[in-house]
């Protein structure tokens, strides 16, 4: 059990890490590209809930694009881990562990 309950742990802050760095990367790419005038590390600074404090009402719409497209990224993480779970789980096959009866028990 103490296997398991680490190895889910661990799984889940290796994702987590994986997700942060697709994000923060992603954002850093797309926002010169939908809000030139914006610094990518301002809005990462300032963090979701205070982007309209940082940034331009003219340059929001940009930027909310660009945190979209970001989410959209870590998403593929997710639905790519889960196809390769789900590979790797058909691939792992079917074995019975029930006891099986000796001929002649009731």
């Amino acid at each position: 059990m103490s296997l398991i309950i680490f190895s889910q742990t661990f799984g889940g802050a290796i994702f987590l890490t994986f997700a942060d760095t697709i994000f923060t990367n992603s954002l850093k790419s797309e926002i010169p590209r939908y809000a030139p005038s914006v610094n990518p590390e301002v809005v990462i600074a300032a963090g979701a809930t205070a982007i309209r404090n940082v940034v331009a009402i003219n340059e929001l719409a940009g930027v909310l694009v660009a945190y979209s497209k970001s989410v959209d990224r870590v998403f593929y993480l997710a639905a790519g881990t889960a196809v390769g779970c789900f590979g790797f789980a058909w691939a792992m096959g079917w074995k019975d562990i029930r006891e099986k009866k000796q001929v002649g028990q009731a």
